[in-house]
């Protein structure tokens, strides 16, 4: 009988094999359950004064994603996920912001959020996320006390900051020969930090140094000539400026007309593509600017495969927005595939120690694991004409890297401390 039995059984096992084998395959791939996507929530200012700018963030950003999923999608402990992007407007205002990611995580339920452009709606979002325990990559926001006073476990940033901007900035003109600085930043938190840490940089490492003059226009003033004026006014022998976007440009069209550039010197931070594409002729020629990504930096082959990449895929020349977006998807997509998952408290434990190749002059960059804050370097030039672009590039670029202009980790915790 119990012959009988396992025989009965071992028929019936090689029908169903026959069976099977008769199957088409794709039926059978169709039968399996797919992996439901990881969503990411983007929070980012997509319309008004700073669209450009923060659009090439989140194409940057998609490229990567795109080239992921084209491939079957992210590694994870389960198999392969796609990545799905939801984009949410906050058009500028951190309360709008905070109501999106909200939104994004509880109603359209994604995993983590990226995304950022200002300072100010970066704090606001990273305080709701500390809260409720929300992943958020901060990608471009660069005030140094996101990571830094107001920085927690939640928050991460692939970008540099003010902090480092600036030290970089100070470094670069501590062997120049100006002393007499005039200053014109955006009174928000990220023009106070800039000015902040360019001025603790060049007060360790230049003798002399002085300031003669600070303006503070709002964001988005469109009549300088107050603020032109009273630069012109103090005779600094160097300006330092951290205006970006249209207010860099709407300061360098009136400033032209006042003459003040023959009279001055003239550095402002993030003066790479996003200003000198648009700005094209109407850019002075030989005021220094640093940048994260500069145009025709000789690069790696990485460099020039993502460069033709995005323009196949965008139509356009990448900025150094587009690099940050893309910086920080290489950066995600490596702590999931490490971390096995989106989960949030193991993603954030494998991301504290990921590194990558970056597409930028500043090479191989890393997450520090006290403050989750990147050591991107930075890089600064010289605007020149070229006959073979309709706008200026850089010239003699020197890199500049992140890492020493860092603060160290005693010293933020010491800083977290004092805020609490």
């Amino acid at each position: 009988m119990k012959t009988k039995i396992m025989l009965a059984a071992l028929i019936s096992s090689v029908i169903i094999l026959a069976l099977m084998l008769t199957i088409p395959g794709s039926v059978l791939v169709a039968a399996a359950k797919p992996l439901p996507p990881i969503k990411i929530g983007i929070v980012q200012s997509v319309s008004g004064m700073v669209s450009d700018f923060a659009l090439e963030d989140v194409e940057g950003f998609k490229v990567k994603i795109d080239e992921i999923n084209e491939k079957g999608g992210v590694r994870t402990k389960d198999g392969l996920r796609k990545i799905k992007l939801i984009v949410r407007d906050n058009k500028l205002k951190p309360d709008i912001a905070v109501k999106n990611a909200k939104s994004l995580i509880l109603e359209q339920k994604c995993d983590f959020l990226v995304g950022c452009i200002s300072s100010g709606v970066v704090l606001a979002v990273s305080e709701w996320c500390k809260e409720n325990k929300v992943l958020l990559w901060g990608w471009d926001a660069r005030t140094h006390h996101a990571t830094g006073s107001r920085g927690h476990r939640y928050l991460f940033r692939s970008s540099g900051n003010t902090w480092m901007n600036g030290h970089a900035a100070a470094y670069y003109f501590k062997d120049k020969p100006y002393t007499r600085w005039g200053f014109i930043n955006p009174d928000y938190s990220y023009g106070r930090s800039q000015y902040e840490s360019f001025v603790h940089g060049m007060k360790e490492l230049k003798p002399g140094f002085k300031i003669v003059t600070k303006q503070w226009p709002k964001l988005g003033t469109t009549d300088l000539a107050p603020f032109i004026t009273a630069l012109m006014a103090a005779k600094p022998e160097m300006i330092y400026s951290s205006l970006w976007g249209t207010d860099a440009m709407t300061f360098i069209k009136q400033a032209k007309g006042y003459g003040l550039f023959k009279k001055m010197g003239y550095v402002g931070l993030f003066h790479g593509m996003p200003l000198l594409r648009p700005m094209g002729q109407e850019m002075v020629e030989g005021i220094y600017a640093l940048t994260e990504a500069p145009f025709e930096y000789p690069g790696s082959p990485q460099n020039k495969a993502f460069y033709d990449t995005y323009k196949d895929r965008t139509g356009k020349l990448p900025s150094d927005y587009s690099v940050l977006g893309y910086n920080a998807a290489t950066f995600i997509v490596a702590g999931i595939e490490k971390a096995g998952t989106a989960e949030t408290e193991a993603l954030i434990d494998a991301l504290e120690t990921v590194c990558i190749d970056t597409i930028a002059p500043a090479g191989r960059i890393c997450i520090r694991k006290c403050d989750h804050q990147s050591d991107y370097g930075i890089t600064i030039g010289k605007t020149v004409r070229d006959p073979k672009w309709p706008w200026f590039v850089l010239k003699d670029i020197e890199v500049i890297p992140g890492a020493p202009t860092m603060r160290t980790c005693e010293q933020i915790m010491e800083e977290r401390a004092k805020a609490k």
